[in-house]
């Protein structure tokens, strides 16, 4: 594994950061498209209290499984392949998944009553990826948590036509070197310097930096075209946007101020910690006006007394997927395992389908 300026991202037993290999952008073409580098939704810090539209329509949960089903982790691939190229560099694969699996597992190993939620991961020898990609709102409950997220960020310039930011990171856990995906809300907005300026080498950040600095294609109205030259058969990659440091990204969350109360900062803090996204921003609205908005970052001191006392569960989820990748790796690339969760209990089952997270052709990557 290439040792790229490897750094502590806090003194923790457990993570040991390094610095982010590229981001994803989802456009909403025909054929499935990326933005690299893309940049999040940035931040308008608007002033309160604002009113929002309530949420409605269809969300999609998974961007990646809905627009291309058939190779939900090729997109990943290819992200951090052009980056990784662009950097004169070579990347060592390992346990690749999303965050929200990590996150669904950590659930049952918490559980102390069998009322974790079900749910279904697939497993494969180069990749792990959950099912249900969309679902219809429920019109009978109000939200207003996307209309939140729309309304108080402005698309990132040369991303207009992004729906939605993915971040790809690679570190390790008490030394099981994980490769995870997510989403990522906003940023805080850089500054104009910070547009332009791109950081020495030693920077965590450099190979987005590198990635920043490259001249972006556009057509005669300014927007940003496909690079032919990076693109493939199965996915097209328009090159736009801009570095956006680790220490910027913000997960953002909203409830309703007759429960605002009753959140659960212990349940929330494992999404920040699997993706070291440091900003917490806790919107309360009343009928869709935002009055108050809570931020909290990794370093304060109720995240550190919640960090505390996760050890024990991030030590057993450590353990848990290293099972779960000697059992892959026991059935090879032909296997095919679901991790089932029902009645509290986490089965695993062989599975008939022979249907793969990536093309078969790059299967070979991982040998």
């Amino acid at each position: 594994m290439p040792q790229t300026c490897l750094v502590s991202a806090r003194p923790v037993e457990i993570i040991v950061w390094t610095p982010t290999i590229c981001k994803e952008q989802r456009t909403d073409s025909t054929k499935p498209t990326i933005i690299i580098p893309g940049s999040p939704p940035e931040w308008r810090d608007r002033r309160l209290p604002y009113v929002v539209p309530p949420d409605s329509g269809i969300r999609i949960m998974d961007q990646n499984g809905y627009r291309m089903p058939s190779s939900t982790l090729y997109p990943l691939l290819r992200a951090v392949d052009i980056t990784a190229e662009d950097a004169g560099d070579e990347f060592d694969w390992s346990f690749v998944t999303d965050r929200n699996g990590l996150r669904k597992i950590l659930r049952w190993i918490n559980d102390p009553d069998g009322s974790a939620k079900e749910f279904r991961i697939e497993t494969q020898l180069a990749g792990k990826r959950t099912k249900r990609t969309r679902e219809a709102l429920d019109s009978t409950f109000t939200t207003f948590r996307f209309s939140f997220e729309r309304e108080s960020t402005t698309k990132a310039p040369g991303c207009e036509k992004g729906t939605g930011h993915h971040r790809i990171v690679k570190y390790s856990f008490d030394g099981l070197v994980l490769v995870v995906r997510f989403e990522v809300d906003a940023c805080i907005a850089p500054s104009h310097s910070s547009r332009t300026t791109s950081a020495g080498p030693t920077d965590v950040d450099s190979l987005s930096d590198m990635l920043s600095g490259l001249n972006v294609a556009s057509d005669k109205k300014g927007a940003a075209k496909v690079d032919d030259s990076i693109s493939t058969p199965e996915l097209d990659v328009i090159r736009a946007g801009t570095r956006v440091p680790q220490s910027s990204v913000i997960e953002m969350c909203t409830r309703s101020c007759r429960n605002a109360e009753q959140f659960d900062l212990v349940d929330a803090f494992p999404q920040l910690y699997f993706s070291q996204a440091p900003n917490h921003y806790l919107a309360v609205h009343s009928r869709g006006e935002f009055e108050t908005i809570t931020k909290k970052h990794l370093d304060n001191p109720d995240m550190k007394r919640i960090e505390a006392s996760a050890q024990s569960g991030f030590k057993k989820l450590k353990r848990t997927l290293q099972d779960i990748q000697e059992l892959v790796i026991e059935h090879g690339q032909r296997g095919r395992l679901s991790l089932v969760h029902r009645d509290g209990q986490l089965r695993v089952f062989e599975r008939i389908s022979q249907t793969d997270c990536i093309p078969e052709q790059l299967l070979s990557r991982f040998d």
